[in-house]
């Protein structure tokens, strides 16, 4: 009885869809070590990066509840994302949980500095209202949709090089490789979705152009990562990218949805384990991630999540 109440009181925490941190924290530690290589004027001191990760996923967490409230439609057609959908958790409570997972981060950023404090409104205006919220939703539009993941990818790297201390504007030109990848793997993920959008009457990229022609999209924008990554000498981005590129190729001959699905999650696992390689204890951190995951969900729900199967 007690056990089952505490899982309830998890289904709050689990609403922000913890395993999505993994790409933002990868992109954020990434962007941190690639300023440590390139940039030699570094200003260290008062940036605070492991606080500054903290709250940038609870932002982030802000944005994916704000998410899962606007699609509680499609979702449910795609059976899906179903704390709200399917009711586990009111819409009230979620829109609450979401407006206290963002005002509190913005406050802290400001605390630290008004630079941050900005920094933050600003990630939170693109990635949460205009990513999502009507009259933008641009994550429901074709060329709009990879605009708004290249800076949402974009703005995770260049916090990660600032937060690591800079007095320049490098970050700017280093940050775009991480954009260009998440956008290859953006394109995949709304594959698996597209009879639900269509159904919603959503123009999504996969919608517009169908499966075919997005998977060729994405694989373009995987290999101009790996091209960007090599030129501008970033390997923590470009030996993940190169290992990943092999996996859109066989996505993108043999059309099948399960290629696309493991080209998202094997994109991802090399990237972060890339990451580990330079920061060890990381490795740690996705493994409790991961693992308590699946607890979760397999008590709570009787689910197997998260899973690398396709």
């Amino acid at each position: 009885m007690i056990m089952g109440k505490a899982l309830t009181y998890l289904d709050y925490f689990f609403i922000m869809r913890p395993t999505l941190f993994f790409p933002v924290w990868t992109v954020f530690l990434a962007g941190y070590y690639a300023n440590q290589c390139f940039d030699t004027n570094q200003v260290v001191s008062g940036n605070h990066p492991v606080l500054v990760l903290v709250l940038l996923s609870l932002l982030m967490g802000a944005v994916f509840i704000f998410n899962q409230i606007v699609d509680i439609e499609t979702d449910a057609k795609n059976q899906k994302l179903f704390f709200i959908a399917k009711g586990i958790i009111s819409k009230s409570t979620a829109k609450a949980e979401g407006i206290i997972l963002t005002i509190f981060p913005i406050a802290a950023a400001f605390f630290l500095n008004a630079k941050w404090g900005i920094i933050f409104i600003v990630i939170f205006l693109w990635t949460g209202i205009v990513y999502s919220l009507k009259p933008f939703s641009w994550k429901d539009r074709p060329i709009l949709g990879i605009v708004t993941n290249f800076f949402g990818g974009w703005s995770v790297a260049a916090c990660g090089w600032i937060s690591a201390g800079t007095d320049n504007w490098l970050f700017v030109i280093y940050a775009i490789p991480y954009a260009v990848g998440l956008v290859a793997v953006f394109l995949l993920t709304t594959i698996p979705d597209i009879p639900g959008d269509r159904e919603s009457q959503k123009i999504t990229f996969g919608v517009k152009f169908g499966q075919q022609i997005t998977i060729y999209w994405a694989l373009g924008f995987e290999f101009l990562t790996i091209v960007l990554s090599f030129i501008l000498g970033d390997d923590i981005i470009f030996f993940p990218a190169l290992a990943s590129f092999p996996l859109f190729v066989v996505a993108s001959i043999r059309q099948r949805l399960a290629d696309v699905v493991r080209a998202v999650k094997f994109t991802v696992l090399f990237a972060s384990l890339a990451v580990c390689v330079v920061y060890p204890i990381y490795f740690g951190v996705l493994l409790f991630t991961y693992f308590f995951s699946k607890w979760y969900y397999k008590k709570r729900f009787n689910l197997e999540y998260p899973k690398f199967a396709a």
